[in-house]
């Protein structure tokens, strides 16, 4: 299952379906991490291990939940550079054991987003193309209506059945 992030200060659909923050994302992961040794770290979350790493990395992240990790829907912050954010990004998730999405799954989750971006523009259809992969109407005035959060939901559940939304 894809988890997505919809956070509610900024933009309720702002990355949404996360295949935004590219290694975790594109890469989406697998729901289970690999197995850890029982020491002190052991009893800190995946999030909050995951946090401390970009910090050490030099990003100023606040600590994603365990479920945004796993499932890749963790999100840049907006300004940093891109290429060393997902360099990072990537890292500290191989160094948690989280494992990417094989292809198919990749392939799979992008012709689904294509098919939400495609149900929005039906409704919206000044709302800016989406990029393979990728369902980000962050920079869309309208992304701020309520009506605007319905119709992605809605696109969301009929389109990409196996994409849960998270509030952030």
């Amino acid at each position: 299952m894809t988890n997505t992030t919809l956070p509610r200060q900024l933009v309720r659909v702002a990355a949404a379906l996360a295949i935004v923050a590219a290694p975790l994302a594109l890469a989406g992961c697998s729901a289970t991490p690999a197995a850890s040794t029982q020491d002190s770290t052991s009893a800190v979350s995946l999030g909050s291990r995951w946090g401390d790493c970009m910090r050490d990395a030099g990003f100023d992240v606040e600590d994603p939940s365990d479920d945004q990790v796993r499932s890749g829907t963790v999100v840049a912050p907006s300004g940093v550079d891109r290429e060393r954010f997902d360099r990072a990004a990537q890292h500290c998730g191989a160094e948690l054991g989280v494992k990417p999405a094989d292809t198919a799954q990749q392939d799979k989750w992008k012709r689904q987003y294509a098919a939400v971006d495609s149900c929005v523009r039906e409704r919206y259809p000044d709302a800016p193309e989406q990029r393979p992969g990728v369902v980000d109407y962050s920079g869309y005035p309208r992304a701020q209506e309520p009506e605007f959060d319905e119709t992605l939901s809605a696109c969301i559940a009929e389109h990409a059945p196996d994409t849960r939304q998270l509030d952030h």
